[in-house]
């Protein structure tokens, strides 16, 4: 996806706080300042979004101003409340104005998009009268580069190694000349067709491509054990936790026969 720049206004403006309430309510509003966001902004998850809140008393009644709380609620793509909670509170005991300015980071990790954030800061004076303001920001979180790693199967007699972290076992093969590459429990395998592996440049492409088209398999038992050989073969493991792998398999090497059999090593890349 491509990356959202804040949408910040570059104009510092705070006139619209003069007018006079006729409710005898204080005023509040969103900062407008270049640097914070303002209503309706969209940004990027583990950024730091700056924002802020001006208060100013009841130019009718005049009664200085009490408290401000600012709350934060989050909710995902279709609108569902994930929680909220109060984010700050500040004693404005005896002030006519305050400028609030503070900053909130968004961690979560989800898809594409992440959904929406809600910051109210409501404040209250000396005599009960509140108002409140608003920003809803858009939470995105942008795709992030695949780095291709090398990696080796290795099999001696009963002893494997480097399939494990993804996701893999190496099952001895019986009556068959194709190593029998199998998910260890918990762990989903897929097949791919070869183009995926270039095709697929960031995590956002990567999930889409689990997620959409990914053909489910018990084994993967194309690569021969009794040549070596090149490959072009695309596969992917789903871990418990949900942590992807693509795997591109590419060449596979016999060595010299030892007591234990004959060592294969199977390589490629991951990512």
């Amino acid at each position: 996806m491509k990356k959202l720049a804040l949408a910040l206004a570059c104009l510092v403006s705070l006139a619209f706080f003069a007018s006079c309430n006729p409710e005898g309510q204080p005023t509040i509003g969103v900062l407008v300042e270049e640097g914070y966001v303002t209503d309706g902004a969209s940004v990027n998850v583990n950024d730091t979004v700056n924002f802020g809140f001006s208060c100013v008393s009841s130019l009718m009644t005049g009664k200085p101003l009490a408290s401000l709380v600012v709350n934060v609620e989050n909710f995902d793509t279709e609108g569902t409340s994930l929680g909220s909670g109060e984010y700050a509170r500040k004693d404005l005991t005896g002030m006519t104005e305050y400028l609030y300015k503070d900053a909130i980071i968004y961690s979560t990790e989800k898809d594409d998009l992440v959904g929406t954030s809600v910051i109210t800061a409501i404040v209250t004076d000396e005599a009960g009268q509140i108002a409140s303001a608003s920003i809803v920001l858009n939470i995105y979180d942008p795709a992030q580069p695949l780095t291709a790693v090398d990696f080796e199967w290795y099999r001696l007699g009963n002893t494997q190694t480097g399939l494990e972290e993804y996701g893999l076992f190496w099952e001895r093969n019986i009556k068959d000349t194709h190593a029998q590459i199998k998910p260890l429990d918990g762990v989903t395998l897929y097949s791919f067709s070869a183009d995926k592996w270039e095709a697929t440049t960031t995590d956002v492409e990567k999930a889409a491509l689990f997620a959409d088209g990914a053909i489910t398999m018990t084994v993967y038992n194309n690569v021969s054990t009794t040549a070596g050989d090149t490959y072009n073969d695309v596969i992917g493991t789903k871990m418990a936790d949900g942590t992807l792998h693509l795997i591109n398999v590419t060449k596979c090497v016999i060595g010299e026969y030892q007591s234990q059999g004959y060592p294969i090593t199977i390589s490629g890349q991951a990512k």
